[in-house]
């Protein structure tokens, strides 16, 4: 207060009524009036500077409380979501691949990740941003590394980071690379119907991923005709119209079967008219050298006939 008096005190009576008329007050009356009036003034000033601080602070407090109590909750959310990644993660190794269904299998579980996020994102009203973060929390392993190719932009970026996971990882980018593969594959001299078959199965479900079965197993099957080494059996094929891939696998490893076993009866026949005709050969040569030996003159040397000789 003492302070304040001195100031006052030291103030001329233009400079108080200019601070008054700034402070919207009277400016009438004698210097010590207009010195009580503007100490007043500022006492006010300064009163109404501490309650809007203390408000302030009360306001920013209760701000961040809710914030951190928000962030705590997202926190959670996104451990929850780990948790169900990991578990994911942990049944796609127990999958077995030996068979096409099982691979279908692993192929939507592995899916399943991002329709999680998906749920979460609705669940909790998450940003692009948010949902990015929850995306990077839940990589794994080598995926991680992506992360130091990345600006923090980038980072907060939700479909920049998929793209870039995509680009790595994906295989939508390699489709027109498995369609050339696809279009070019025969069966080569020495590789069995079966492996062709797994073969081809593989290339058109990385070419047409997101194509439906029945599409798919049409063109598995079209392929797989096209691509058949033998002519007849492509023929026999062709007439039955399999509808599913596995369907010309059997016919074609049927008809191959019926073609080997009409190819052992056939050598079978050959064998046995060998046999007749050899069996016919000799008889006639037996015939001719006996003839000839009937025809010779009867020789008698010493006194003794010569002797026929047959064969």
């Amino acid at each position: 207060m003492a302070s304040k008096q001195v100031f006052l005190k030291d103030l001329k009576v233009a400079d108080l009524k200019r601070e008054l008329e700034e402070r919207e007050c009277e400016t009438t009356g004698k210097k010590a009036d207009l010195q009580n009036r503007l100490r007043e003034a500022l006492e006010n000033e300064e009163n109404k500077i501490t309650e809007n601080s203390s408000c302030l602070q009360k306001q920013i407090g209760e701000y961040v409380d809710g914030k951190f109590e928000e962030i705590e909750n997202k926190l959670v959310t996104v451990e929850e979501f780990q948790n169900e990644f990991l578990e994911v993660e942990r049944k796609i190794e127990t999958l077995s691949l030996e068979s096409g269904e099982q691979q279908r299998v692993v192929n939507t579980a592995l899916k399943s990740p991002g329709s999680d996020i998906d749920r979460l994102t609705r669940a909790n009203g998450w940003s692009l941003a948010e949902k990015a973060t929850a995306m990077t929390l839940a990589l794994r392993g080598d995926a991680t590394d992506i992360l130091q190719t990345l600006s923090l932009e980038e980072q907060d970026d939700y479909h920049q980071l998929v793209k870039h996971l995509e680009m790595r990882y994906g295989q939508s980018h390699l489709e027109h690379v498995y369609h050339s593969q696809l279009k070019n594959r025969y069966q080569k001299s020495n590789e069995s119907l079966q492996e062709f078959e797994a073969d081809i199965a593989r290339l058109v479900r990385l070419a047409y991923s997101s194509t439906s079965e029945n599409v798919m197993e049409r063109l598995a099957v079209q392929a797989f005709l096209d691509g058949l080494r033998d002519a007849e059996t492509r023929q026999a094929l062709t007439l039955a119209r399999p509808s599913k891939l596995v369907d010309a696998l059997a016919r074609a490893l049927e008809f191959e079967a019926a073609k080997q076993s009409c190819r052992s009866q056939a050598k079978v026949r050959k064998m046995e008219e060998d046999v007749e005709k050899g069996i016919s050969n000799e008889a006639d040569i037996r015939r001719v050298v006996n003839e000839i030996l009937d025809k010779r003159p009867i020789r008698r040397w010493n006194g003794v006939k010569d002797t026929h000789i047959t064969i």
